[in-house]
């Protein structure tokens, strides 16, 4: 049964689908696939592409189950392989030779989900709204390392390893993108918004 999962840790359940186990295969897919979508259509809304990009991302992990490596975050490990299909598959319908394969990538947009209640009040919504705004006002590469760092809560190694740069060059682009929105909207909005996404994710400057 997929609740056999719940309460495992992400290496378990990686290890169980590696050994063929098909209920944890289905238990990544169904806590994953969502999340994938989302990161994926910031990259590239193209609906299509991203939903073919998933399933082609699922099929080959099925396929070379056993020549996996071991992880212990599951969402790390889809996230960095989605976004190295996507880019692959830009590629591949790209015209013209490219300086290097992620300038195939277009713009990353920024959007949120309103699922509290507090967002879903006017006054909050158009906090987000301006946030939003603030956000996709940002260069593409500092909007995705912000989301991943802020959003989905990924470490700045992490993210070095999805978005193919060091940890360095994270800490860097994030700090920039901090202080670029810091200049458009309050400081007390952005950690209020913050929180609101990621309820347990703590400041950490």
């Amino acid at each position: 049964m997929r609740q056999d999962f719940f309460g495992k840790t992400d290496a378990e359940v990686w290890q169980a689908f590696k050994e063929g186990n098909r209920e944890a295969y289905a238990y990544i897919y169904a806590a994953f696939a969502p999340v994938l979508y989302n990161y994926g259509y910031k990259i590239v809304q193209d609906q299509t592409l991203v939903e073919d990009c998933i399933q082609d991302l699922f099929e080959h992990l099925l396929k070379s189950r056993r020549n996996l490596g071991d992880t212990n975050s599951i969402k790390f490990y889809l996230f960095k392989a989605l976004r190295r299909e996507i880019i692959g598959k830009l590629n591949q319908s790209h015209r013209g030779p490219l300086a290097t394969p992620e300038d195939a990538l277009p713009d990353f947009l920024v959007t949120f989900s309103c699922e509290t209640d507090l967002v879903e009040a006017e006054s909050a919504r158009q906090r987000q709204e301006s946030l939003v705004r603030a956000l996709n006002h940002l260069p593409a590469r500092q909007k995705e390392a912000v989301f991943l760092r802020f959003y989905d809560d990924l470490s700045y190694e992490q993210i070095a390893a999805i978005m193919g740069i060091d940890t360095h060059s994270v800490y860097k682009t994030i700090y920039k993108g901090i202080a670029s929105l810091q200049k458009k909207v309050a400081w007390e909005l952005i950690v209020v918004l913050l929180l609101i996404q990621l309820p347990h994710w703590q400041l950490t400057f």
